[in-house]
């Protein structure tokens, strides 16, 4: 993802870390010198879901193509 919303810039990140049992991706929120992560919808092995943390308010516009992209990113079959 790379999109704008109002004043912030949202991209994402895939992240995988076979150590641990998961694959992540990271939501960053950009806004004017302040650059976070914003959001992170990661996937376990070892439970076989994903889970979303919000570090943050976001619109839900922006965490509902997170979740899409963590869906197509990670094939879970």
């Amino acid at each position: 993802m790379r999109r704008t919303w109002k004043r912030a810039l949202y991209t994402t990140e895939l992240l995988s870390n076979p150590e641990e049992g998961r694959i992540a991706l990271e939501l960053h929120k950009r806004d004017g010198d302040q650059n976070a992560i914003a959001a992170r919808v990661v996937y376990w092995d070892a439970e076989g879901q994903f889970s979303l943390e919000a570090f943050c308010e976001l619109p839900l516009e922006i965490v509902d193509e997170l979740i899409a992209e963590a869906r197509d990113a990670v094939k879970t079959e």
